[in-house]
């Protein structure tokens, strides 16, 4: 019972961090002192601020997947899926640091990229944790049983999505918000200020990191659907209706159980709606940082 108070404060700890790592990279910036700085720096403190939050939310999430009945699943289920996907991401990363290419990155973008995928790491550990169990582990107990799996395993998937997504909308803004800073110092002084990253790597940016969530949120997605969909054949088996009122019957209650269980919904459809959020963001950024 003294488990979650002592780990609570190093939670809120976590979230501090997340903060002053933020207040730190603004305040650090060759940006400071600009006109447009009091608006990039709430976003840049935002984004890593959400970044402890998100950090903070997939770890309670791990804690009430492992709580759920009939579910076995340990971080070594997962890691070494996590650890493939984080590690090309890194190298990827450091390439751009070496490589002589126009668009360079320092090791200040490091260090915030870092922290921003720090921040979502626990979150995909659950949504591959929920791959793991839909995929891998046999049902458990009664068909009810199984449905009331599916519908909470459907519903932390969701919350997951959601909450993932904000951190890679927040992010871009974020990134935006920096290039146009750039750009508003170039013009006024004449000379480039930091490493001049081009507009178009806003939606690059945008891009790769709603590419990152896809590759652990369809994945898991996928496997629910087609447990559900198992769920939906065995209890409502149209094969053995020969009846045409025994069809319909069948049909609408087979219907109704694929809408509770989202079976009917489209894996990229639901991707779509969780990044919602992102979309909004990403034209407000074409329209105010892209603009030349």
């Amino acid at each position: 019972m003294q488990r979650p108070n002592a780990v609570r404060p190093l939670r809120v700890v976590i979230v501090i961090l997340g903060f002053a790592f933020g207040a730190y990279f603004a305040y650090t910036s060759p940006f400071r002192g600009a006109p447009l700085w009091p608006a990039w720096a709430p976003l840049v403190i935002g984004s890593t601020g959400a970044a402890g939050l998100v950090f903070n939310y997939g770890l309670n999430r791990w804690a009430e997947l492992t709580r759920y009945r009939g579910l076995r699943v340990r971080v070594s289920d997962v890691a070494p899926r996590i650890a493939i996907i984080w590690g090309a991401v890194t190298i990827g990363v450091v390439v751009l640091v070496i490589l002589p290419i126009p668009v360079r990155v320092t090791w200040r973008h490091v260090a915030l990229i870092s922290v921003l995928l720090l921040g979502s790491l626990p979150a995909a550990g659950v949504m591959g944790a929920i791959h793991y169990v839909a995929d891998r582990q046999c049902r458990p107990g009664t068909r009810g049983e199984q449905t009331a799996q599916l519908i909470r395993l459907r519903g932390l998937l969701q919350r997951l999505l959601a909450a993932v997504g904000s951190l890679v909308a927040l992010s871009t803004l974020a990134l935006g918000a920096s290039i146009r800073l750039e750009q508003g110092l170039r013009a006024g002084t004449g000379h480039a200020i930091g490493h001049n990253l081009q507009p178009q790597f806003v939606l690059v940016f945008g891009g790769i990191g709603s590419v990152l969530v896809a590759l652990f949120y369809v994945p898991a997605g996928a496997a629910l659907q087609r447990r559900g969909q198992c769920l939906a054949d065995e209890l409502f088996p149209l094969s053995r209706a020969n009846e045409a009122g025994a069809i319909l019957s069948a049909a609408d209650d087979r219907h109704k159980l694929e809408l509770l269980l989202g079976v009917d919904r489209g894996i990229f459809t639901d991707l779509q709606s969780g990044l919602a959020i992102l979309g909004p963001l990403l034209a407000s950024a074409v329209a105010a940082f892209l603009s030349p």
